[in-house]
């Protein structure tokens, strides 16, 4: 077998049946199953085992093992995890971490280990690894995936922080705290990050249990753990395109007279659009007179600082037909007899900018890779203080503004 073969894409326990050494499996990217207890002393074997064996003459590898992150991860169900395994393949390439999977299956099998509580645990590790120029392939991050069908187990909080490496920052990403809040509890304290992704929920209500799941983990006692949203980091191109609609000084200054937003949202796009109204309130200072009525509208009024000065109708809906990439078809702000407007173009390709004081013109739009939403969520741009309004405020338009009142928000500026 090439000694050069990699295993990640393959079929996810091929590691555990072919007839490889442990240290040729983990250097080729294949699973290699541990006892829970000694995963630490294992994978300190393995890199130096690795590592000897990369100094040897002709090795067609070398091992460069660094770490910026510890990331936690957690996946339900054997589809969600190879696509989440897929996607540290291309992050760890960037940016190197220690990830720990935490797995909910279904069944381990015959052969799952029980744990001290009574719970089926299983644990593997396996390197992620990256082409050099030259072709040679360096070792550089490490995944640990510990298998269980019950994550409430009692074992698994002190588990996961003998795993975390002390001198590096925690990030946990959950694609939907709310469903996960009960197990969340535990270990949320070990994250200095925590990440989520809204563009995953389904409804207008998931984003008020999200926001609401979010200020019981981490709204007061833990206030300086830093949440970032994917969903909100898929939004960026409809930011930054909305914003150079207003370039023009005449724009702005037909902000005195806006009377309606619209933001039309493609199926499923339901949270994409309450994170972008969000954000647009929060940038115009408009405040909610009351809750999203059935109809997708509600009243919003000038607040302190807004360039606004009358009355507001928001209007969200959906356009069945509607082939936006990130869940949203149009955005349109209506000032007096003017419309200012960014719509996805028939075709799919491009985002047509409509505006009375500048000359029409298309832009390009593409849906932001999952990987490339990762890394970014790791990177000093994931500290971002207008996701927190943007949430704050979209998921108060479902629930009133004052369940978030008492919360100390951070300071937002342009």
């Amino acid at each position: 077998m090439s000694q050069g073969q990699d295993f990640r894409q393959g079929e996810r326990r091929e590691g555990w049946a072919v007839p490889l050494d442990a240290v040729a499996a983990f250097t080729q990217g294949a699973s290699v199953s541990v006892a829970p207890e000694r995963i630490e002393q294992e994978l300190l074997s393995l890199w130096r085992r690795a590592s000897e064996r990369a100094q040897a003459q002709g090795a067609a590898f070398a091992v460069t093992r660094a770490c910026q992150w510890n990331l936690i991860v957690h996946t339900h169900g054997e589809t969600e995890l190879l696509s989440a395994k897929q996607i540290i393949d291309m992050v760890t390439e960037s940016v190197p971490c220690r990830v720990l999977f935490l797995h909910e299956t279904e069944d381990l099998g015959d052969g799952a280990l029980i744990g001290d509580d009574g719970v089926p645990l299983h644990a593997s590790v396996e390197a992620n690894f990256r082409e050099s120029p030259s072709g040679r392939r360096e070792i550089v991050a490490e995944e640990i995936t510990i298998e269980t069908p019950q994550l409430h187990s009692r074992r698994l909080p002190g588990l996961l922080r003998s795993l975390l490496l002390p001198d590096v920052p925690t990030a946990l990403l959950v694609a939907n705290p709310a469903r996960d809040a009960e197990w969340l509890r535990p270990i949320c304290g070990d994250a200095d990050r925590f990440v989520f992704d809204s563009g995953k929920l389904s409804g207008f209500g998931e984003l008020g249990k999200v926001a609401i799941v979010l200020e019981e983990l981490y709204g007061t006692s833990l206030g300086s753990v830093e949440r970032m949203d994917l969903g909100w980091l898929r939004l960026w191109p409809w930011r930054l395109l909305l914003s150079s609609l207003y370039d023009a000084p005449q724009s702005r200054a037909g902000l005195g007279r806006l009377r309606e937003i619209v933001v039309r949202y493609t199926e499923g796009g339901e949270v994409s659009a309450l994170l972008l109204a969000g954000w647009l309130m929060g940038r115009l200072h408009l405040v909610q007179t009351g809750t999203l009525a059935s109809d997708g509208t509600a009243q919003l009024v000038p607040g302190a600082g807004s360039p606004v000065k009358g009355p507001v109708q928001l209007r969200l809906g959906l356009d069945p037909g509607g082939r936006g990439p990130t869940g949203l078809q149009e955005v349109a702000l209506l000032q007096g007899e003017s419309t200012l407007s960014a719509a996805v173009c028939p075709d799919g390709g491009g985002i047509l900018l409509s505006s009375p004081f500048q000359p029409s013109r298309t832009q390009p739009m593409r849906g932001r890779p999952d990987a490339e939403l990762w890394v970014a969520a790791l990177g000093v741009g994931g500290r971002d203080p207008l996701m927190y309004e943007a949430l704050r405020l979209g998921a108060a338009l479902l629930l009133g503004d004052e369940i978030f009142r008492e919360q100390q928000q951070p300071e937002v500026r342009w």
